[in-house]
């Protein structure tokens, strides 16, 4: 029984951590970025990316949006810069813990694991009610 209580209390751990949402953001608040955020780019012809190992961002002169990312491998560390017009990008979003969304999840997985535990380990407590 220990062993089941324990499982389920590391699964809803791991359910604290994991529940994350894209939220939009401007271009001016790409600078708040940090380099374990994933970034979405949505663009106008409907194409969507996903940057990730975000270094810098910046806005240049030409209206282009920089992203310089790095992964580094054993024994070097590569940059990558790639530009993209503003004009072509319809929104920006940045992936972080949604709040509502991690207590929702573990609320009702505490709910339905007690229950499960109730009627899989003490049947006999429901034949009393009635």
């Amino acid at each position: 029984m220990r062993k089941t209580i324990l499982r389920i209390v590391l699964l809803n751990i791991l359910l604290l951590s994991g529940c994350h949402s894209f939220y939009q953001i401007d271009a001016n608040e790409l600078s708040e970025i940090s380099r374990k955020d994933v970034i979405q780019i949505k663009f106008e012809n409907g194409e969507t990316i996903n940057v990730t190992n975000v270094h810098h961002t910046n806005i240049t002169k030409n209206q282009e949006l920089e992203i310089i990312k790095q992964s580094s491998t054993k024994h070097s560390v590569d940059s990558v810069r790639t530009l993209y017009s503003l004009n072509a990008i319809k929104e920006i979003r940045v992936k972080k813990v949604d709040v509502q969304k991690t207590i929702f999840a573990s609320f009702w997985i505490t709910i339905s694991a007690a229950l499960v535990i109730v009627v899989l380990f003490f049947p006999e407590g429901f034949t009393h009610w009635g």
